[in-house]
């Protein structure tokens, strides 16, 4: 009898080294990249729960603040001189509309594997 892997076989190995690679290897990735969800001229007015200073930091801080807190579905990144002299972050307990305007910068966390979170849109 022949030991060598069958089409059938090969199909199999394949298909688990695949998935072995995307839940593995892959998704760390993607998972520690909130900046995918970025939305460029974009404010999310409300829902409000914590305001961050962000200094120099740009959106990619509001990204992963809002992805570090189990609370967090939204946030919104809003320029400096648009709200003070500084950059703030806002992090949202909901999802608001978006409104066009080129102040800001926003996101919506459409979910995680950490327990707690609440998916977006």
């Amino acid at each position: 009898m022949d030991r060598s892997l069958s089409p059938n076989r090969w199909h199999f190995a394949f298909a688990a080294a695949a998935y072995f690679f995307i839940t593995v290897v892959a998704a760390p990735v993607f998972a520690a990249s909130p900046s995918v969800f970025m939305e460029q001229q974009t404010n999310r007015p409300g829902a409000d729960y914590r305001v961050l200073a962000a200094g120099r930091e740009g959106p990619q801080y509001c990204a992963s603040a809002c992805f570090a807190d189990t609370q967090c579905r939204a946030w919104t990144y809003v320029r400096s001189g648009n709200e003070g002299p500084e950059a703030k972050c806002h992090l949202k307990l909901d999802v608001p509309h978006a409104q066009a305007t080129p102040c800001c910068v926003s996101g919506v966390a459409v979910g995680s594997s950490t327990p707690g979170r609440l998916r977006g849109y």
